[in-house]
């Protein structure tokens, strides 16, 4: 015989047939259930006088304290609860610390540090490409009597620089950025400023 659960019905027909005279090797062979399971499913109904589950019994929860907790260190946050939690988003609260941020942009060349530009939140291609706009023909300004040869940019592959709005601007303007492999060293002096 196979170890398997014995449902509630099955327990009623033992305790039937016990009370009729029957014995447990007989119940166990009609019906085909182990004599284990049929004297504990006995001794069980005579001690609680039931032939239901006991709240409890089963397997132990293999869920610990780790299951419950959620945790964001870039952010410092600490949630602790249960995940089938129903009015876990109403406890949640907005966080007053850590706002925004304030980015910079500037560029270099063989006369020094050019101006730095402040921009709010997130630089997006349309914001890079106003950048560029403002500031980047001051920069080409200043080469194009002193040196006859090409000017070259170099940025690396962060999503508003390589953007299809950003390749339209360069090819409408002429600029040829330098190629950046994906996988490179980062060896932009720009990134230490």
């Amino acid at each position: 015989m196979r170890r398997k659960a014995v449902d509630i019905t099955a327990k009623r027909t033992i305790i039937l047939l016990r009370a009729s005279v029957m014995s447990q090797h007989e119940i166990s062979r009609k019906l085909n259930i182990s004599r284990n399971c049929i004297y504990q499913t006995i001794n069980n109904f005579n001690k609680l006088h039931t032939v239901a589950t006991k709240p409890g019994a089963g397997r132990r929860s293999k869920l610990t304290d780790r299951n419950f907790e959620i945790l964001n260190r870039k952010n410092r946050i600490y949630i602790r609860r249960f995940r089938n939690d129903l009015k876990r988003f109403e406890r949640s609260q907005p966080r007053v610390h850590k706002g925004g941020g304030v980015g910079t942009w500037s560029y270099l060349t063989c006369h020094g540090l050019g101006s730095i530009v402040f921009y709010d939140g997130s630089l997006n291609s349309d914001k890079y490409i106003d950048i560029l706009d403002q500031h980047l023909s001051t920069a080409y300004e200043k080469f194009l009597p002193q040196s006859p040869r090409k000017i070259l940019l170099q940025q690396d592959n962060a999503r508003p620089h390589v953007s299809i709005k950003t390749r339209k601007y360069f090819k409408e303007k002429k600029i040829n950025p330098i190629p950046w492999p994906a996988n490179s060293a980062d060896l932009n002096l720009i990134e230490k400023i």
